[in-house]
């Protein structure tokens, strides 16, 4: 049957509607609480929509709205949450801080950050980017992946023309339509919104996650020190969120109601936006390490700290979940 389950959200109560059920003695009074850190993303829906499915193991989620990565591994650091999504590059960085015991446990998704064009102006090659006016926010996964899958595709990145802007969108998807900017490199909704909205289109020639290399790895989940030694609520929790992003994979009419009430964006932008990512709980160390390698030309770390990246994942538990071994968890064939 269907029921309401309420999360917390940034002292906000949020209803998630799944179908679950019924579980006698597990209240929200009784349950354990789980937090969890991370931003109002279209494909976190796992994470926001996953209240029922953790009441079947005995727990509560309490969401807590981190906009950005170093938002949501502060939290964990600083014991303001069990869980939190992170990026490819938050293991270089982490390492380059010295963070220990926390711990990467399992993979959100893939893709969900692009490149659109302004309609009118045509791409039909990566080098046709030479000459363009291309917003990207600085320090953001987005243009990291953006410039490397440019040089991987023989684009003198010096000859396009590219601007500062921030990652709110709005006004940068403004800037785009009124003619200002040619493209724009940013992630969903906000790309989705200006194609849905019929000023922008995704180029065919140059999807930014398409290189061999790094492909479109997106975010992981990490968990603090304190939360890794109760191993019995570890499992349960990641047994909780497998079974919720199994769920949402397969009913995709149930997680668009869902992401329209954590995100308030349109049932036409989820759509578009859920074309061009894919929800996955397995993780990519070599990508992790790949992109680690390049933290000093994008300074988001000093010095390469490629070395040091693979201490911080632990799939342990996920094998245990699932029954997978290790050797199907820590990497995704392009």
């Amino acid at each position: 049957m269907s029921v309401h389950r309420w999360i917390a959200a940034g002292g906000i109560a949020l209803a998630v509607i799944a179908p679950v059920a019924s579980l006698p003695g597990s209240t929200a009074a009784t349950a354990q609480t789980v937090r969890i850190a991370t931003s109002r993303g279209v494909n976190f829906v796992s994470l926001w929509g996953m209240g029922p499915f953790a009441e079947k193991q005995g727990l509560r989620i309490e969401m807590i709205d981190a906009v950005t990565n170093a938002d949501q591994q502060r939290s964990i650091q600083v014991g303001g949450a069990e869980v939190a999504s992170l990026g490819y590059q938050s293991p270089a960085v982490m390492a380059e801080q010295g963070v220990a015991g926390l711990k990467i446990i399992a993979g959100l998704y893939l893709g969900g950050q692009n490149l659109i064009m302004r309609k009118g102006v045509e791409l039909r090659a990566w080098k046709d980017l030479e000459g363009k006016k291309i917003g990207r926010a600085p320090g953001t996964y987005a243009q990291v992946l953006f410039i490397l899958a440019a040089q991987v595709n023989n684009v003198d990145v010096s000859k396009i023309n590219l601007v500062n802007i921030t990652a709110v969108g709005t006004a940068e998807l403004q800037a785009l339509k009124n003619g200002d900017l040619d493209g724009l490199v940013l992630f969903s909704p906000t790309v989705d919104r200006g194609v849905v909205d019929g000023y922008a289109y995704y180029p065919p020639c140059c999807d930014i996650s398409s290189t061999r290399k790094f492909g479109g790895r997106n975010q992981v989940l990490a968990a603090s020190a304190s939360f890794l030694r109760d191993r019995a609520v570890m499992l349960r929790f990641l047994k909780a969120y497998v079974d919720a992003q199994q769920f949402y994979m397969g009913d995709k009419n149930r997680a668009m109601e869902v992401i329209g009430q954590y995100t308030g964006v349109s049932r036409e932008v989820i759509a578009e936006a859920l074309k061009h990512a894919t929800w996955d709980y397995r993780v990519d160390i070599p990508t992790a390490v790949a992109v680690a390698k390049e933290g000093p030309n994008f300074g988001f770390t000093k010095t390469d700290m490629s070395a040091k990246v693979e201490d911080y994942f632990d799939l342990s538990y996920l094998s245990e979940v699932t029954g997978r071994p290790r050797a199907e968890l820590d990497r995704i064939a392009q």
